[in-house]
């Protein structure tokens, strides 16, 4: 489809942009005077009967295309009827076929963001309350008993308003799934591995029960989305692992590691990134531990930095490779000076000795 041309009444303003790792499309579109955001599935494709393919392989792919529409119409109900139209949730507000494609349409909304970079150079106080935000929106979510299945920094738009507040929407449904029971097909769970939680990439890789792919997975991903907003980086853990959930997996404690941040903000969120789905606390729990979190101790935190600063975790390895750095060299000096050591005493008792001897001869020749 190109600009100019209508598919059911909406009008396309702008030639399709590919989207999403080309699994998609994506435009504006127009309908009864109003613009929306309007995204153009790559797949699954619909066997019209026109299409190629012998009556087997058309009626598996009727079935996978009903499954997908199923899926999508579910959820869109289900969000529309407990979360409502027009709040911090960007849902689908249309989802339909034309020919043998479909798409959805979501309110039109301004993309631009604040950076993590700018969110992590906020006052204490304005991090807290974007973090309050994001928890709301998210419990309203679990609480409708959907996952979102792609939090990450893309998919979490922040806004200062003029009353300087912020604002946050999550955006991009596509992943989402309703709690205990995601894609049955693996290669369907796709999103940013960074923020996968042990369960998800334990699932992907064949040993994990669907039904323990919950909302707490959730959790887990805005543990390391905190984190970033927090201390400028994702938790620490061993950087031969290439990502947390991996670190997770082989028994690797994450952490939070910001010795300047609160100790009951800092033990929530290592308690979100636990192992265990379980020991994580639920979105409406973060929400009440954020919003009764006293500050007034943590003034020094509120002052805005004027230069930007290095990340605490970036700054955090850095005088860890320094300690090993000095450690091995303290190491290699205590030897030397042990060697040194051993060789001043071999000859100084090599000293003695030849005193003695000649105090021998001496006494001899008397």
């Amino acid at each position: 489809m190109f600009k100019g041309e209508i598919i059911k009444g909406y009008k396309i303003l702008q030639d399709f942009t590919t989207a999403g790792g080309g699994l998609s499309k994506w435009t504006f579109a127009e309908k009864d005077g109003k613009v929306y955001f309007m995204k153009e599935f790559l797949s699954p494709k619909y066997p019209t009967e026109t299409a190629p393919g012998s009556p087997a392989s058309k009626e598996r792919k009727r079935k996978e295309c009903e499954k997908f529409e199923n899926h999508h119409r579910a959820l869109m109900e289900q969000i529309n009827e407990k979360c409502g139209i027009g709040g911090n949730l960007v849902f689908t507000l249309d989802f339909f076929r034309s020919g043998s494609t479909y798409y959805k349409i979501t309110e039109k909304i301004d993309v631009a963001s604040l950076s993590t970079q700018e969110v992590y150079r906020l006052p204490l106080a304005g991090k807290i309350l974007i973090l309050k935000t994001i928890a709301h929106s998210l419990n309203i979510l679990h609480k409708a008993g959907i996952v979102h299945g792609d939090l990450k920094p893309d998919n979490v738009l922040i806004k200062q308003t003029r009353t300087n507040f912020y604002t946050t929407k999550l955006i991009d449904f596509d992943n989402s799934y309703f709690s205990g029971k995601p894609p049955e097909i693996h290669e369907e769970m796709v999103g940013d591995m960074v923020f996968y939680s042990p369960e998800l990439a334990r699932y992907i890789q064949g040993r994990e029960k669907p039904e323990n792919l919950t909302t707490k997975s959730d959790i887990f991903a805005l543990g390391l989305l905190y984190c970033i907003y927090l201390q400028g980086d994702l938790p620490d853990f061993p950087k031969k692992f290439p990502y947390a959930c991996l670190a997770a997996n082989e028994g690797k404690e994450l952490k939070l590691v910001d010795a300047r941040l609160p100790n009951k903000l800092k033990k929530m969120v290592n308690q979100m990134l636990h192992y265990e789905p379980n020991q994580r606390p639920d979105a409406e729990e973060i929400f009440d531990l954020l919003k009764n979190l006293d500050l007034k101790k943590e003034a020094e935190l509120e002052k805005l930095e004027k230069e930007p600063r290095k990340s605490y975790v970036e700054t955090h390895w850095e005088s860890k490779d320094k300690e090993t750095v000095k450690a091995e060299s303290d190491a290699k000096s205590s030897t030397l000076k042990m060697s040194f050591h051993k060789k001043d005493k071999e000859e100084k008792n090599l000293e003695e000795k030849s005193k003695l001897k000649g105090k021998g001869l001496k006494i001899l020749k008397k």
